[in-house]
């Protein structure tokens, strides 16, 4: 691997010609990350994600103006159509890797029709599920559930190709674009299908995360509105998503600005666009406060615990204990970044596990091998709020609450740090000057995580389908006791055919960056930090 010094130099981030190509570039990762999650949406059996069916019943009342609920032992009560409610039900499976996801419930007379169902989610910010409940209010039976699935996963990829747009319009951008690759795990595919808030808030924080990077790294004039306008989107949703999202994004705001020297920070700060964006998300920030304190969404289970009927282990822990429990955990923790599906009962394969693993610690060892002055203070500063953040939260929690911490409530960070260490990498090594090694490697990642991907996916499809001991051939071509609409096969082939697609993609665009890049002259290298 071949590095360099940079020197300080003004100038567009992308060669004249590209910027066209940046909105291409968004469309295309956009179409093919929402296909991606379309098929994790469809081949996951209705409420077979965490909590699910909670937040199931809480999308569809908040879409009929039920904002919270009337309180009562059993969560909050609210009125959704029978077959949103008979979601609480269909959840025999759960916890049971031997049992097939088919509970066998007589079919409903009038799926429409309103009832009372009750939901744990009652006290959450209603931004997430005003987004993704509207389905239930045009589709009267399942086919509601899975619309819903659906446009959670176009929103969910709808800010990591925003993302990936700024991304692109970096120069040295070959490194960046594999690491985004690595940073979209079967476990952010698998949230973004699933009526659940945990893959927008990531994706939106990300989205906020690099664009105050590229702002702060190339304060180019001409590209600073459109930046400052995702980070303005992004923001402004991600911290309307959950209690803690206001942590993260402001976290993926401030981290950046290690990059830069304060007059520098100070400058940019002055600027329109900035000021704007700053002004939208800290509006917006101000809302979901309101709403988490007013409602008390972070502590009630603990002051009301007659209003839900989960509890933890740990309560009474000092916090002290909560700290070291959960950092001694990290590593237990993180398997929930990649891939622990279902109700946190259906692992990937422990080759996913070594696949992502192997490069996340190659691209952390060379960060913080090759990265020097402020480049290695912000690799050092992103991993330790990863390593740390999760610690801290839960010692604040576990005296009242429990151990209530799960691996993919990091995954915003999870993001951030594959994603920040990516652009400076990409900053720092000439990928240029080794073309032919650079395109092996490329290969190499791309064929493994796409393996990782199809594996992942037809692992949890199986389970579910013939559970992990059925027969294959049932599976594919038999009559299982649980299958998709369409059925197995059918799936299994449109998530593979677009996994293909998207690493023939991924290998053609480092190739075709690598190219771009060699033509860059020494002069134009980007700015030493």
């Amino acid at each position: 691997m071949s590095t360099t010094a940079s020197t300080p130099t003004a100038g567009p981030s992308t060669l004249p010609g590209d910027r066209p190509r940046v909105w291409r570039a968004f469309l295309v990762v956009w179409v093919l990350l929402s296909a991606l999650c379309a098929s994790w949406a469809i081949a996951t059996p209705i409420g077979a994600s965490p909590d699910e069916p909670a937040h199931i019943v809480k999308a569809a009342s908040v879409a009929r103006g039920q904002f919270i609920g009337t309180p009562s032992k059993d969560g909050h009560r609210v009125t959704v159509p029978a077959y949103v409610a008979r979601t609480q039900l269909d959840t025999c499976f759960a916890f049971h890797q031997e049992r097939p996801a088919e509970c066998g419930l007589a079919p409903l007379t009038d799926p429409g029709a309103l009832t009372t169902s009750y939901t744990t989610a009652g006290l959450y910010n209603p931004v997430y599920y005003l987004l993704v409940g509207w389905p239930t209010l045009l589709l009267h039976d399942t086919s509601g559930i899975y619309a819903m699935r659906i446009v959670s996963g176009i929103v969910t990829s709808l800010f990591a190709a925003l993302a990936f747009s700024i991304l692109w319009g970096m120069r040295r951008r070959a490194i960046p674009v594999l690491g985004f690759a690595v940073a979209v795990t079967p476990m952010l595919l698998f949230l973004g299908g699933s009526v659940n808030p945990n893959g927008i808030e990531a994706t939106a924080t990300l989205a906020v995360f690099v664009g105050i990077i590229a702002a702060v790294l190339d304060p180019d004039r001409s590209r600073l509105l459109s930046r400052a306008m995702i980070v303005l989107a992004g923001g402004a949703v991600a911290v309307n998503t959950r209690g803690l999202s206001p942590l993260w994004v402001l976290l993926a705001i401030l981290i950046p600005f290690v990059l830069v020297p304060w007059r520098q920070v100070v400058a940019l700060l002055r600027r329109p666009p900035v000021i704007a964006a700053a002004a939208g998300v800290v509006l917006a920030t101000i809302a979901a406060l309101a709403w988490t304190v007013g409602t008390n969404s972070l502590y009630n289970a603990v002051e009301n615990p007659d209003q839900t009927p989960q509890s933890f282990l740990g309560v009474g822990t000092n916090p002290l204990s909560g700290f070291f429990i959960t950092l001694v955990r990290t590593t237990e923790y993180s398997h929930g970044l990649i891939g622990i599906f279902g109700w946190l009962d259906t692992p990937a394969p422990p080759e996913v596990f070594f696949i992502w693993s192997a490069l996340v610690g190659i691209l952390l060892a060379a960060a913080l091998v090759l990265l020097r002055s402020r480049m290695l203070v912000f690799a050092w500063v992103l991993f330790g709020a990863f390593i740390l953040l999760p610690p801290i939260v839960q010692a604040a929690y576990i005296t009242g609450g429990g151990i209530i911490w799960q691996g993919r409530y990091n995954m915003p960070l999870f993001l951030c740090l594959l994603v920040g260490l990516s652009v400076m990498l990409g900053r720092r090594i000439r990928v240029e000057r080794a073309p032919a090694i650079w395109r092996r490697f490329g290969w190499l990642v791309v064929i493994v995580l796409a393996f990782g991907q199809v594996y992942a996916f037809e692992n949890t499809l199986r389970r579910y389908s013939v559970t992990p001991i059925g027969s294959l051939k049932q599976f594919l071509f038999g009559t299982p006791a649980w299958a998709p609409p369409g059925g197995n096969l059918l799936w299994l082939l449109v998530f593979t055919a677009v996994v293909v697609v998207a690493g023939w993609l991924v290998l053609r665009s480092i190739d075709r960056v690598t190219r771009v890049d060699a033509r860059l002259a020494p002069t134009e290298e980007p700015a030493a930090v």
